[in-house]
């Protein structure tokens, strides 16, 4: 049932809008035009020193010795990220051992930057070293210690650099800041203050520059209020989906002050809710997906103001379009996709804001290959690499796990969307990622032999390959968390020997 659909990850990349766009609008049968292909040749994009070639991968180190367990249930790097030409990462070990660490892709360069001992009597869970955002010169992240609870830290990449940024909460309890994010050369977080029993739960905000006396709250946003997962950033201002009891779940902003943090527009009026959700960054404003009782889930746009945030888009006529999502954009080019209410394939949609309005083109259908009524399709995974769109189309019945997860690819043509592999990722716990590399992705792909290993596509079936098989013998290696740093990429694998560990794929020119 569609209610087992997991959550597509969104990625977005500014890069050309795609296809033409001849007789735009959406025909009144809700099919597909046909669409010219394009008799240019795809221009392919580069990295800042050229195209270049994945080598082989090797494991870096073996950091969690005998942790053999699915990546999902054991210790693994979390939170990889580049910062000063190396990467960092966090380590939370079994035993309660919380490292922050850095790599330059060798064994010997692997090391751990700074420890933290998890206070005795707290769930382990509660002092995990999370949430590493470089910004500039300084990479922020939280972490709980014994003597300070859960707090934002600072570090330059050094053992003697890290330290921590101000105890908002004095003494072992913790502040519990969240959600980091880097708004222009700021870095903003919320704060959940639990309820106790004679008062009620509530959050800040926060921001801060990287000083202790620079770190301060921005705005107390209520009681009983609660943080939704969606957000999206144009200029200095974080758009994000917020709920208070008052209006609901609603679309707010905030550029960094308290007189410019609030609420953007009650879209339902009163403490029903519109439940804003795939923000999405195009042309100086914010799209997104929004539910009322008379239209259901249709696209909207905001320049931030109450009077600029309107409806653009109702792809799916009715209450029934619940799935309607963002996918991304390629240049002035959203892409979508909905549901089709009569046998749950999949919609692929073109929308362009331009200086004559929102003009939104039918692309064309992905198809659901099964005729029984428990069966949908879902968009689980997409990413823009070069002028491609990338999708993991999933295939879902009556259980949490996909029947089927196709990779498919879109230059924003009905001829130029077409499949490229399948399967990916079946599990309900582990999905594949789709990762951007110059002008083609990274993935976790599987076949008949090698399961789940590390593949690659450049937008071609026959350039749509598996790289390397890193745990031989019918064992799945589940290659995720995928991040270039300089000349190599670096991922999260195991390879049947040990545990999920670093690896490392150089990049040749």
């Amino acid at each position: 049932m569609r209610r087992w659909r997991g959550m597509a990850m969104l990625c977005s990349l500014a890069l050309g809008c795609g296809g033409p766009l001849p007789d735009e609008g959406i025909q009144e049968d809700g099919r597909s035009r046909a669409s010219s292909p394009s008799e240019q040749e795809e221009v392919e994009l580069t990295a800042e020193w050229g195209r270049v070639e994945p080598g082989t991968a090797r494991l870096v180190k073996d950091i969690f010795p005998m942790a053999h367990t699915p990546p999902w249930h054991g210790p693994e790097p979390e939170s990889l990220v580049a910062f000063r030409g190396k990467l960092y990462f966090a380590a939370n070990f079994e035993d309660g051992r919380r490292e922050l660490w850095k790599s330059d892709g060798t064994t010997a360069g692997t090391v751990p930057v700074k420890r933290f001992l998890a206070p005795s009597g707290i769930p382990l869970y509660s002092t995990t070293l999370t949430e590493l955002t470089p910004l500039g010169s300084r990479l922020f992240f939280v972490v709980g210690d014994e003597t300070h609870g859960r707090e934002l830290w600072v570090s330059d990449g050094t053992t003697g650099g890290t330290r921590l940024l101000k105890d908002i909460t004095p003494g072992p309890e913790g502040s519990e800041p969240y959600r980091l994010t880097v708004v222009g050369n700021t870095l903003l977080f919320f704060r959940y203050i639990p309820g106790t029993d004679t008062t009620p739960s509530r959050h800040e905000l926060w921001r801060s520059n990287g000083t202790e006396a620079g770190t301060v709250r921005v705005k107390d946003l209520g009681p009983e209020t609660a943080l939704i997962y969606s957000q999206a950033i144009v200029g200095n201002t974080l758009f994000f989906a917020f709920s208070d009891l008052e209006h609901g779940t609603e679309l707010w902003k905030t550029d960094g002050t308290e007189a410019g943090t609030g609420l953007v527009t009650d879209i339902v009026p009163g403490a029903n809710s519109s439940y804003p959700f795939h923000l999405t960054a195009l042309g100086g404003r914010v799209f997104f997906t929004a539910t009322d009782p008379v239209h259901g889930t249709t696209v909207w746009r905001t320049d931030g103001t109450a009077a600029g945030t309107e409806r653009v888009a109702d792809l799916i006529p009715g209450t029934d379009n619940e799935y309607v999502q963002l996918l991304g954009t390629i240049g002035g080019c959203l892409y979508l996709a909905a549901p089709d209410p009569s046998d749950q394939s999949t919609r692929l949609y073109r929308l362009k804001d331009g200086t004559a309005g929102i003009h939104v083109k039918l692309v064309t259908t992905l198809p659901n290959p099964y005729s029984d009524p428990d069966a949908s399709t879902y968009i689980t995974a997409s990413t823009v690499a070069g002028r491609k769109l990338f999708l993991a189309l999933g295939i879902y019945g009556s259980g949490p796990a996909p029947r089927d997860v196709q990779l498919w690819v879109t230059d924003g043509t009905d001829s130029g969307t077409k499949p490229l592999h399948s399967p990916l990722s079946t599990s309900d716990e582990f999905g594949s990622t789709l990762y951007a590399l110059d002008g083609r992705i990274l993935f976790s792909g599987a076949d008949g032999e090698a399961g789940l290993e590390l593949w690659e596509s450049d937008g071609t079936v026959r350039g749509t390959r598996q790289l390397q098989d890193i745990a031989p013998g019918g064992t799945w290696s589940y290659p995720h968390s995928f991040i270039r740093v300089g000349s190599k990429v670096f991922f999260v694998a195991q390879d049947g020997v040990h545990g999920s560990e670093l690896w490392v794929m150089p990049l040749r020119r």
